[in-house]
């Protein structure tokens, strides 16, 4: 892709998302704003920050956070609205290079503004934009970059790693992929540096639940050691977000636990309100700014309770998933009076209501939703996973299941401590996994990470067994197809676009897709 595009949908973005800022944005005919008279003073670099934030509220953007993390998964199939003939596609396990749903481009111009910004900021001179500022700027874009790049390599594996900024005609734009450890390692490395740089808050809730922060590069950096198989390193990280007092604000009472209690209604807090105590990263949406126009479309509004995607019914009308005990269910899904449809309510709806007689009342939600990346029991449950992958010894296990046991209690209101999880229950590896990886289910469903889940679990295991026994339920036709295809372990990672095949001759089809001929 040439220089001047880049230059261009820069500066596009700067003005949609920023028109505030008009008063010291100029745009020159020759088109070189960016180059040569934009990078001046602490506000420039400021403006181009929230650029790379506002990219990410794109709907093409949000629309591959959930698919990516959602689709293939056994939590979604498809709902009353209309979808998109590529969505489609996906949903019945169909997914050829063609599909735009593969395309990358959104997370790539996000890639890019993160690496202008590491180029030209430290070439601002600007007394006030001091070396802590500059560093806590770099620390946004380095993690912001990471993220971008620990989606692609757990959608894709090998990807183009591209650190340096589109800025000049003279460069080689056909840049071939790298592997996916060599993508690991610098998400790694710019994480890590990012940590030693990162806010630990900032002056409003929202800004420090909606910008980088410490912990929320420490919730990234949990996360790539989980699926890197370090889990030493995962508990450390994760223990830092546990342990840490101000995860949410100062808290008067030190011994104050940070997970919000049933008695509270966690889920109008975590979903409803936005912002929670709980939340360590999520996306700032706003109907004054940009609405979550995918959540919307995907799970639904005030104005249409009818989502394009739905619950399957496995976990919506029966026990496997949820226990009867468990209002996670009522408040994850909504089942239309029998009628066969299990809308989705998480992130469409404000708060459920539930009468004498056990009946739910919804309330959908007045405002758009934000975008949660990571809160607080995604955290405690990596935890726990790594805990037993670990397997040193009974503390493992028992640690695991103490953490299992805190979150699906307070799920379970009507439950005593008597009636959760005994470790004599669970007293393989296999079973422990298990376990954790359904209460990860239970608790972050439809929010993007049950494929990344399921995926993960197949690399430890080396084949994709267990990963399609419990997706093929899903499938009401073509089960033989579907087993057949996913059988082979690099159908679990999508294809590269065409297009982007064709526009780059380095570039190296992912084997499963290859056809006669190429």
């Amino acid at each position: 892709m040439k220089a001047h595009i880049f230059k261009i949908a820069f500066i596009l973005i700067l003005l949609s998302g920023l028109s505030a800022c008009t008063d010291w944005l100029t745009i020159k005919p020759d088109g070189k704003v960016v180059l040569t008279d934009y990078w001046k003073n602490e506000a420039d670099v400021e403006a181009v920050v929230a650029t790379c934030y506002r990219a990410m509220l794109d709907d093409e953007f949000m629309k591959r956070v959930i698919v990516w993390g959602e689709l293939r998964s056994d939590n979604i199939i498809g709902g009353n609205g209309t979808i998109s003939d590529a969505e489609n596609k996906m949903l019945q396990g169909s997914i050829i290079p063609t599909n735009e749903v593969c395309k990358w481009n959104n997370f790539y111009s996000i890639i890019n503004y993160c690496n202008t910004v590491l180029y030209y900021a430290p070439k601002v001179v600007d007394p006030n934009f001091t070396e802590s500022k500059l560093h806590a700027k770099e620390a946004e874009v380095l993690a912001l970059r990471a993220m971008c790049y620990f989606y692609l390599v757990r959608v894709y594996r090998d990807v183009p790693l591209i650190t340096e900024p589109s800025i000049s005609d003279v460069q080689d734009y056909k840049v071939p992929q790298s592997t996916e450890t060599q993508v690991l390692d610098k998400i790694e490395a710019d994480l890590l540096q990012a940590e030693s740089w990162a806010m630990l808050a900032y002056s409003t809730m929202q800004y420090t639940k909606g910008r980088i922060t410490k912990n929320a590069v420490r919730a990234m950096l949990a996360d790539v050691y989980l699926w890197k198989n370090n889990y030493l390193k995962c508990i450390e990280y994760c223990d830092k977000i546990i342990d840490d007092k101000i995860l949410a604000d100062k808290l008067e009472n030190s011994n104050k636990s940070l997970l919000i209690q049933n008695d509270d209604n966690p889920f109008s807090l975590i979903f409803g309100l936005k912002n929670s105590d709980e939340s360590i990263f999520e996306l700032q949406f706003s109907e004054s700014n940009k609405v979550n126009q995918k959540v919307y479309d995907y799970y639904g509004s005030t104005s249409n309770n009818v989502g394009q995607l739905s619950a399957t019914s496995s976990i919506a009308s029966t026990y496997t998933v949820y226990p009867k005990t468990d209002v996670r269910r009522k408040d994850n899904i909504r089942d239309l009076m029998n009628q066969g449809l299990y809308n989705i309510f998480k992130y469409a709806g404000q708060y459920r209501t539930e009468n004498s007689q056990g009946l739910s009342s919804y309330t959908y939600r007045s405002t758009t939703a934000n975008w949660i990346f990571y809160r607080l029991t995604d955290i405690m449950l990596m935890k726990a996973e790594a805990l037993v992958q670990l397997n040193r010894s009974n503390s493992d296990f028992n640690d695991a299941l103490h953490i299992v046991n805190k979150i699906f209690i307070r799920s379970n209101p009507t439950m005593i401590l008597a009636d959760s999880f005994k470790i004599d229950s669970y007293s393989t590896k296999q079973a422990m996994e298990e376990l954790v990886l359904l209460e990860r289910q239970r608790e972050l469903m439809f929010e993007g990470k049950r494929w990344f889940d399921l995926l993960r679990m197949a690399r430890r295991d080396g084949n994709s067994n267990r990963l399609v026994a419990k997706v093929l339920g899903k499938y009401t036709d073509n089960q033989t197809t579907i087993k057949s295809k996913m059988t082979d372990m690099n159908s679990l990672y999508l294809p590269i676009y065409q297009d982007e095949i064709e526009a780059n001759p380095n570039l190296v089809q992912n084997p499963f897709y290859i056809t006669e001929g190429e």
